[in-house]
């Protein structure tokens, strides 16, 4: 009787105890669910919100917001073949927007991670002072993009008069030190030239390497930092090359963080417009005609023109372009990245 009684009592304990347990991890999930709601508040206001919002004005046609009211004829997909056969009466043109991204985007990301990778294995192997020189190619992380912009414009433009005479850039002085005449990279009216599409193209991809490099260099200097020292002794004891073991050593065990800038990289290239506002100003071009526009700054200009259902649809094409390059980039990384 004794032992039933006990067996009852220890059955009756074990059930509070898991209703306490059970309780105890309700609690503690509320309280995580507490931490995170003021960042989830906020990202359902500005961040889902806005997507569904853009995702349903992409289909509605001729939508606009006037007064705060929202105005449209129809549903279906016909802002997106007015956006993408240059019809929806904007002044900037969405195929030439789409090519100029593309260019920014495949040719400043791979290459200004070539030079991050070369610069943070210098600074791998320089002890002294290498501190300073981290803080010095970080700088140009922490500048305003459109001030940057401005300053890099410089280099390249006409800047000032002196004796009533146009000063060039910085880039022609130092050509005009070689004997090469000095060239119309940004202002229409420089040197009696007309603006030169290549030219303006490549003042944009330079800026874009420059000011990539910053950020890719600590990344990648952090990881070269983790690497194994024992891998560089086996090689030193093989005979290997600097640039051997760079590249069949290093390169290989940072795979991941050189896939990762890869990525982040092709996204922000592909959403680039800040840098182009402040070296050709607001309207993307040496003659204010967008020549040098990008696909954001085409889908600013849809807002402006109060084309509010084609920037819509413009940004979930840019929005499905990232995502084809970025699964492309994925799958290629499974095979290539050593984890």
């Amino acid at each position: 009787m004794q032992e039933t009684l006990r067996m009852k009592g220890s059955g009756g304990n074990n059930s509070y105890d898991s209703k306490s347990k059970l309780w105890r991890t309700a609690r503690s999930s509320v309280t995580g669910w507490l931490f995170v709601l003021p960042a989830v508040i906020l990202m359902a206001i500005f961040t889902f919100y806005p997507i569904v919002n853009s995702l349903i004005a992409a289909f509605l046609h001729d939508y606009s917001m006037v007064t705060g009211t929202a105005q449209y004829t129809g549903f279906g997909f016909d802002n997106f073949k007015k956006v993408i056969t240059n019809d929806a009466g904007v002044s900037a043109d969405f195929v030439n927007c789409l090519i100029n991204t593309l260019v920014f985007s495949f040719i400043s990301v791979p290459v200004s991670t070539l030079i991050a990778l070369l610069i943070a294995a210098a600074l791998n192997s320089i002890k002294r002072l290498q501190k300073l020189y981290q803080t010095v190619l970080f700088l140009p992380y922490l500048t305003n993009a459109m001030a940057m912009g401005a300053v890099f414009a410089t280099f390249f433009n006409v800047v000032g008069t002196k004796s009533n005479v146009e000063t060039a850039g910085l880039v022609n002085t130092v050509l005009g030190w070689f004997g090469i005449p000095a060239k119309n990279w940004i202002n229409p009216n420089a040197y009696g030239e007309g603006f030169n599409y290549w030219r303006g193209r490549f003042v944009v991809i330079v800026y874009e390497i420059w000011s990539g490099l910053p950020f890719k260099i600590l990344i990648l200097f952090s990881a070269m930092q983790n690497v194994n020292k024992q891998n560089y002794d086996a090689a030193k004891i093989d005979g290997s090359t600097g640039i051997n073991t760079l590249f069949k050593i290093t390169v290989p065990l940072i795979s991941p963080m050189i896939s990762y800038l890869l990525i982040t990289g092709l996204m922000g290239g592909m959403k680039a417009y800040t840098a182009i506002v402040g070296i050709f100003g607001a309207n993307m071009g040496p003659n204010n005609d967008f020549e040098m526009g990008t696909m954001v700054g085409y889908i600013y200009e849809c807002i402006n023109q109060n084309a509010t259902g084609y920037a819509a649809a413009g940004s979930i094409i840019l929005f499905l372009i990232i995502m084809v390059f970025t699964a492309i980039n994925l799958y290629v990384s499974k095979k290539k990245v050593h984890y």
